[in-house]
């Protein structure tokens, strides 16, 4: 600049920092910019305007303490019905100069201050440490007077609002609460288009899939047809598309591998998971991981979609958490072997509720490999996209049933879909209802534009499915099934250690079951009562004898009896079950 001269009229004059509106002591003041008050530049934050006492003097001064970066209380939250789930709305400007809002329980405050602000930190506001425990000080000190309804849950709110922790679908006002700011598993990446071509293009031909990726679109089904949760449990030997299988499935919803979970939980860990998957999925990996013991009770609590009763601190009730979810599981053994492990045998409401789907297709757990070189390079390209293209589906599934808006019509739909599945007895009714979902909610994903694929390939597929997952169930209930099971299984084991033949009642039997007597037809195992029990645990006797004779397999009864009178060589009479061991095996 040689040879210029400089004057007051060509330099910038600087700006000031603004000045802090007068305050009465003591009170909280949160400023979003650098400011001056009373002569001293605060910067950006919370601030705490006090006054101490001056000894010396007897005069109070005054004492500005900086307590966080900007934090703002900016309403009160609380349920619809105004009763309960109150908390504060808080904004938040975080080191990253990030507007954050998290909507936290009051509920909170009543306890340490470490609970509040391990989520305030990692959100990334900045704290002075040392002042950290006035921050909850002042959030409990501020009173808001707009207020936001509540959302505990994730899903449905409303028949016209989902909520889901960073973004609400539809009409209506409500906000995601919750004791954590960042559970959000929600997560988008790449597009829309790019999860179509990658995963929803490859579905067309491969059954396991496509009941994959429909069965997460099915979830927010559940509300609008009042079924409670289930679903399906695909088991296959190590390396065959599983795992990939889970991931098209998570991707509908978030990224894939993030999303999904594995059985390495424990049943209350589970219970959180599922809340926060409420009318979506749960995607659970790797069955083998869960407890043996304990696995049974937990597909009971996550298909229901109750959690377990709990004591608050002073003894009461605490309200339970709830959810309903569309289940999506892997695993090298199915749900009654994994059980039998644990010493515990499978219900059949348990079986139902998480049906075994055999992962045995032309190559592995896949039928089409479209041009792919075999079905490990199918599986990994399914990955790849789960992690690169995900988190749109779902939410695009949502906001097309909104402008649709025929919900009301989806149960007609529903029951539409269910005649077109043959069933024997009740139990086969339920799992082709849930097939049926799942065909639902593919249907109108292709008529949504977001499945690309020829109407009716859902449908199909889902039919084909069934069938397979009959055939290897069996006929009949599931109870019978297993109690002729546990019968034949017992006779074979202790046919020749707790029984003797009826014409030597004398003969050596270890903790004798019965007797056993020969005629034309073959042997005979004639069981006294507590052999019977014995025989078939965990089941009521008379559901045991009502098996026993839908196969034929009681062969001599008494007039009115499912006992006959038997009298033995040494004059004593015994009411004994005639059983016929070659009727246990039930037809395939």
């Amino acid at each position: 600049m040689a040879g210029r001269t400089m004057n007051a009229a060509t330099i910038a004059p600087l700006v000031p920092d603004a000045e802090a509106p007068a305050i009465e002591r003591p009170c909280y003041r949160v400023y979003e910019h650098a400011i001056t008050l009373e002569g001293i530049k605060l910067r950006p934050g919370v601030w705490h305007h006090s006054q101490n006492l001056d000894k010396s003097t007897g005069e109070y001064l005054p004492f500005d303490e900086w307590l966080c970066g900007p934090l703002h209380v900016e309403a009160v939250t609380r349920n619809e019905g105004q009763d309960g789930d109150y908390g504060r709305l808080l904004r938040l400007r975080n080191a990253d100069h990030r507007e954050l809002i998290w909507a936290m329980p009051n509920e909170l405050l009543a306890g340490k201050p470490d609970t509040i602000l391990s989520v305030l930190l990692s959100m990334g506001l900045d704290v002075d440490y040392q002042r950290r425990a006035k921050i909850c000080q002042y959030i409990a000190a501020q009173y808001p007077k707009d207020r936001v309804i509540a959302a505990t849950s994730t899903g449905w709110h409303t028949q016209s609002l989902f909520i889901m922790p960073r973004q609400n679908i539809g009409k209506g006002k409500a906000i995601f609460q919750s004791d954590a700011a960042n559970v959000d598993d929600f997560r988008r990446g790449g597009t829309l288009e790019g999860w179509q071509a990658n995963i929803g293009a490859l579905c067309e031909g491969n059954p396991l899939l496509l009941l994959s990726v429909c069965a997460s679109l099915a979830g927010p089904l559940l509300y609008h047809v009042q079924r409670q949760g289930g679903g399906f449990h695909i088991v296959g030997d190590s390396s065959t598309g599983k795992s990939s299988a889970i991931l098209a499935g998570a991707s509908v919803w978030g990224h894939g591998e993030d999303f999904k979970r594995t059985w390495r939980a424990t049943g209350n860990g589970l219970e959180g998971i599922a809340s926060q998957r409420n009318d979506t999925l749960l995607a659970l990996d790797e069955i083998g991981e869960a407890d043996p013991r304990e696995i049974g009770a937990v597909v009971y609590a996550m298909a229901n979609g109750t959690g377990k009763a709990r004591a608050s601190r002073n003894g009461s009730a605490r309200a339970a958490k709830r959810w309903r979810v569309m289940l999506f599981s892997s695993g090298e053994l199915g749900l009654s072997a994994l059980m039998a492990e644990g010493g515990k045998r499978s219900r059949a409401g348990q079986e139902i509720r998480l049906m075994d789907i055999p992962a045995r297709r032309t190559y592995g757990a896949w039928d089409s490999l479209h041009g792919m070189g075999g079905g490990r390079e199918f599986s990994d390209a399914i990955q790849r996209a789960s992690v690169t293209h995900y988190g749109h589906a779902g939410p695009e599934f949502i906001r097309k049933l909104l402008e649709d808006g025929n919900q009301d019509q989806l149960p007609t739909l529903l029951a539409t879909l269910c005649n077109l599945y043959p069933t024997t007895n009740g139990q086969e009714s339920r799992a082709a209802e849930r097939f049926a979902l799942v065909a639902l909610a593919g249907e109108l994903a292709i008529g949504f534009g977001i499945l690309p694929l020829p109407t009716g390939a859902v449908r199909n597929a889902m039919l084909e499915l069934f069938e397979v997952w009959r055939a290897g169930r069996g006929q009949g209930p599931s109870e019978d099934r297993q109690i002729l099971r546990a019968v034949a299984d017992f006779i074979a084991r202790h046919g020749d250690t707790r029984f003797s033949s009826a014409d030597d009642p004398q003969g050596e039997a270890r903790d004798r079951a019965g007797y056993w007597e020969d005629n034309p037809s073959g042997r005979l195992y004639l069981f006294n009562r507590p052999g019977l029990e014995d025989a078939a645990k965990g089941y009521d006797l008379g559901r045991v004898v009502l098996a026993l004779d839908s196969v034929g397999a009681v062969a001599k009864k008494d007039t009115g009896k499912q006992q006959a009178l038997k009298r033995l060589p040494d004059g004593t009479r015994q009411r004994l079950y005639f059983i016929d061991p070659a009727k246990l095996e039930p037809e395939s």
